[in-house]
C-alpha cells in the first residue's frame, strides 16, 4: 500500500494498525460487506428514513421572527434536520436540491400546523 503524506510528512489522517487501539475484529469482512439483494420495501423504508430529515416551510413575514429570521427572509425555507439550508425560489428548486442531497426521487406532501410545511417522501 502506498501512503501519500501531507507536506512536512504529516499523516494525521492515517494511522497504522495497533491491536491495543482496535475497535474489535471483523471476523469475515467479505461476508459483512458483500452485496445483498434489497427488496423494494426495505429500499423504500431506507429512503423514507433519509427523506424524513427534509422539511420545506412556508415562512410568512409575520412568522419569521419566531424562527429568529428577519421579515425579509420570509419565503420557502428548506430545513435539513433542524438546520436551515436556505431559501428556495420555487418548489421545483426545493425538490431538485432534496433529490440531489439524498439521492432519492421525492414527492412533497403538504401539512398544516402554525405554518404550512411539506415533507419529502419517496416517489
Amino acid at each position: 500500500m502506498v501512503v501519500d503524506t501531507m507536506p512536512g510528512g504529516d499523516t494525521a489522517w492515517f494511522k497504522p494498525y495497533d491491536p491495543s487501539d482496535s475497535p474489535g475484529p471483523i471476523e469475515y469482512v467479505a461476508e459483512r460487506f458483500r452485496r445483498r439483494a434489497i427488496d423494494k420495501e426495505q429500499a423504500r423504508a431506507r429512503a423514507a428514513a433519509e427523506l424524513s430529515r427534509y422539511t420545506l416551510v412556508l415562512v410568512t413575514p409575520s412568522a419569521a421572527g419566531r424562527l429568529g429570521l428577519c421579515p425579509e427572509q420570509a419565503g420557502l425555507i428548506l430545513f435539513v434536520d433542524e438546520l436551515q439550508d436556505g431559501c428556495k425560489e420555487t418548489f421545483e428548486d426545493a425538490v431538485r436540491d432534496i433529490e440531489e442531497y439524498s439521492g432519492h426521487r421525492v414527492t412533497l406532501v403538504e401539512h398544516h400546523a402554525d405554518l404550512t410545511y411539506w415533507t419529502a417522501q419517496p416517489r
